[in-house]
């Protein structure tokens, strides 16, 4: 009995030291331990070793999750239809998952490369730069890989935090690091000194979109290359040119003078990622589109004002709103709207009410017989001037003469044209587009010229077709 209770108590202990030894992997054990694994398989496969290390980091916390430890899957890969070989059963999205189980770490690591580099979906990862993990982390959650809406931001955290980007460049015999820290690992995420030699700056790198519709932060997009006339696509796809102009933040339905996403639908006013870091040649409009939302919330969630440009490198927040604004670039000029430069203390509206009411007043009292408050004028603009009070004389000084207009007397006129000026009369189903092609000129030459906000007409209205 006093053994079986001695025998008892060394199993125990056995135990006990195994899981503490289990849990006591640290991240500098692990990146140690398969590094020369993840720049073998980059070399074999093309997935960047600092990309594969990140994910294994990630996956299993570092070697100490359940699931490495009882499968040898440092990638988390289930085990889907096509999958023969060993298995486990883990709680992950939904309860008691199958996931793939390998007979060694090795085997593991090598399919998940396979996985990535035979799935057609992460096709247009391999286009990237292997130096380019940024482009490669938000190229993985937009394929699908994971579910969490900040893993990108995970893989880029890990990534720098270790100097995770330096087996890629061993990888590639480039030998050195972009981001180098100073010191050597004290134990788990305690590295001695961080200060970075070397700001990475990812740079744009082109991006094979599918062909036909596809999804872009839950709206319909698609990509439009250059010469790509909005009027034909909008026809095509039996849309108003004038609301795939607003959804796309385009001005005019001109033809596309670059390559382009254009989405079929209004974008989101935040994004499917938490942040966006601002490549080299990217600016505000080719992000809006790039993360599908809209470019006014962009700003506004980031305090830019039209004009300005963030700085490469920048972090533009795509959900919630930024303390501060992000560095700009040198050439950024904000640009101030007509009615921001008008003094706060003067509202024009509230000042032309208060005329028009004077006017009338002033009226009513010449009917009456009531005496001008002011010395009679000469001309033809005394009847309506003489009896205005004074300061009201001079509130009139203080308006433009179009804003007067516009706001007491709102007309509709023909837009001047010279001698030259060709019209046409709209018939019955004529578009706007069926027009431009009969004069041989565009569809915004058309709109500029008729002062149209958009391509609605009707028949029998006449509209300038050359000037």
């Amino acid at each position: 009995m006093q053994v079986r209770k001695y025998l008892l108590l060394l199993c125990f202990l056995i135990g006990s030291v195994s899981l503490t030894q289990a849990q006591n992997i640290t991240t500098a054990q692990y990146i140690n331990t398969y590094r020369n694994v993840a720049i073998a398989e980059m070399q074999r496969s093309g997935v960047p070793a600092a990309i594969k290390l990140a994910q294994g980091i990630i996956e299993t916390q570092s070697g100490n999750s359940w699931l490495v430890q009882n499968s040898n899957n440092h990638f988390g890969i289930k085990c889907k239809n096509n999958w023969t070989g060993a298995s486990v059963n883990y709680d992950d999205d939904a309860r008691q998952e199958c996931f793939r189980k390998y007979d060694n770490a090795t085997a593991s690591w090598k399919d998940h490369s396979d996985f990535l580099r035979s799935n057609p979906r992460y096709g247009f990862l391999f286009e990237y730069d292997q130096k380019d993990y940024k482009s490669w982390a938000y190229g993985l959650k937009q394929a699908g890989y994971a579910t969490s809406r900040t893993y990108p931001q995970q893989l880029i955290e890990v990534i720098e935090r270790y100097d995770l980007n330096q087996y890629t460049l061993q990888g590639l015999g480039e030998g050195g690091a972009l981001v180098k820290n100073d010191g050597p690992f004290i134990g788990d995420d305690q590295p001695v000194s961080g200060n970075i030699v070397n700001k990475v700056i990812p740079k744009a790198a082109p991006v094979n979109y599918p062909s036909g519709e596809f999804k872009i932060n839950g709206r319909k997009v698609m990509f439009a290359p250059a010469g790509t006339s909005l009027v034909v696509l909008a026809n095509d796809k039996d849309i108003r040119v004038s609301n795939l102009v607003h959804y796309n933040d385009l001005k005019d339905a001109v033809l596309l003078e670059e390559d382009m996403l254009i989405f079929l639908q209004r974008k989101n006013r935040t994004g499917a990622n938490d942040y966006h870091i601002v490549a080299e040649g990217e600016d505000l409009h080719s992000i809006s589109q790039k993360e599908g939302i809209m470019l006014e919330w962009l700003r506004k969630r980031n305090k830019l004002d039209e004009g300005e440009e963030p700085a490469p490198g920048e972090k533009l927040l795509l959900d919630g709103y930024a303390p501060a604004k992000p560095k700009l670039t040198a050439s950024s000029v904000a640009i101030i709207k007509e009615e921001d430069q008008q003094p706060k203390d003067l509202n024009l509206k509230k000042l032309v009410r208060d005329v028009k009411d004077e006017i009338s007043k002033a009226r009513e009292g010449n009917v009456q017989g009531t005496p001008s408050a002011t010395p009679a004028k000469s001309g033809p603009a005394a009847q309506e001037t003489n009896s205005l009070p004074p300061q009201m004389v001079e509130d009139l000084k203080k308006i433009d003469g179009a804003t007067v207009k516009r706001e007491t007397m709102p007309v509709t006129r023909q837009p001047s044209a010279p001698s030259n000026t060709k019209y046409h009369t709209v018939q019955e189903k004529e578009t706007m587009y069926a027009i431009s092609k009969k004069y041989n000129v565009t569809v915004a030459q058309l709109q500029r010229w008729n002062n149209l906000p958009d391509n609605n007409i009707r028949t029998g209205q006449q509209l300038v077709v050359s000037q």
